[in-house]
Formats: C-alpha cells, sequence, structure tokens
C-alpha cells in the first residue's frame, strides 16, 4: 500500500472544502440565483467525495477485502476493519448517494440541497481524522520486528 495515493487524495478533499467554505459565505438566494456560485460547489463537492469514494476503493483492494457491490458499502467494509466507526459510516453514507445525483441527476439537483451540504463540511474533516490514524497505525505495524525472523 502507497500511503501517499491517500495523503494525495486527502489533500484533493481539502483543496475543494477550502473553496466551499468561501461559498458558504453567500446567502442562500443569492447562491441559489448564480450559477457560477452552485456549479463550483457542485463540482467541490462531487471532486471531494470522488475522493473519498477513491480511498475507500483503494484500501479494499490494497487489502484484498470484500469488494463492495455499491460505493456507500465500501464504507461499511472499512468500519469492519477498523479503518473508522461504523457510525462515522453510516453518517457518511448519505454523501455517496448525493454524489450520484451531482454525476447522474445534474439536470434535478435542487441548489437548496446543495447549499444546505456546503454548509456541512465537517465530515470531510473527520474522513481525514480517521485515515491519518489508520495510516499511522499502518505504519506503526509495519515497522514491528517480525517473530518469524528471530533465531529461537
Amino acid at each position: 500500500m502507497n500511503p501517499q495515493i491517500i495523503k494525495d487524495r486527502l489533500a484533493e478533499i481539502q483543496e475543494n472544502v477550502r473553496i466551499l467554505k468561501k461559498l458558504q459565505k453567500r446567502k442562500k438566494e443569492k447562491f441559489c440565483a448564480t450559477p457560477e456560485l452552485y456549479k463550483l460547489a457542485e463540482r467541490c463537492l462531487q471532486l471531494a467525495i470522488e475522493c473519498v469514494i477513491d480511498v475507500t476503493n483503494y484500501l479494499i483492494s490494497q487489502h484484498g477485502w470484500t469488494r463492495p457491490l455499491y460505493h456507500a458499502e465500501g464504507l461499511f467494509i472499512l468500519a469492519q476493519h477498523r479503518v473508522f466507526p461504523v457510525s462515522f459510516a453510516r453518517k457518511i453514507a448519505g454523501m455517496v448517494d448525493f454524489r450520484n445525483i451531482l454525476v447522474h441527476r445534474y439536470l434535478q439537483i435542487d441548489r437548496g440541497i446543495v447549499y444546505d451540504n456546503i454548509r456541512e463540511l465537517s465530515d470531510f474533516d473527520e474522513f481525514e481524522k480517521y485515515l491519518l490514524k489508520y495510516l499511522a497505525r499502518q505504519e506503526k505495524a509495519s515497522k514491528k520486528p517480525s517473530n518469524r525472523n528471530k533465531s529461537t
């Protein structure tokens, strides 16, 4: 497993969150009426969520864990392997479903819901916190001396 692949996606999440935080300062009416604002928010949300999905799929692939049938299931597979708690997987599963709306039902997006979503960005920070802790545990485990290499 290459931790840098995960860290690069976490950095991309943070870049998009930074932009979204600037958009939070806009009034809802102005936001919903200005294509330059809501389209930027939609794209930044999509990219940040795509990175969550990419990290999830990367970890599953690298560890040989059960492949998910759908994106949100991947979050529960990570929870099963203690990357983060099940309660957090439940909390962010809707994020992945929202990404499907952004990608596949873009003509039907409710701009008010997009605005509401950019008001709540802490899940991305929490995702990063859990992943960095997981990477630290993995690094620590990889540096432990193996008992099978010791002479008896």
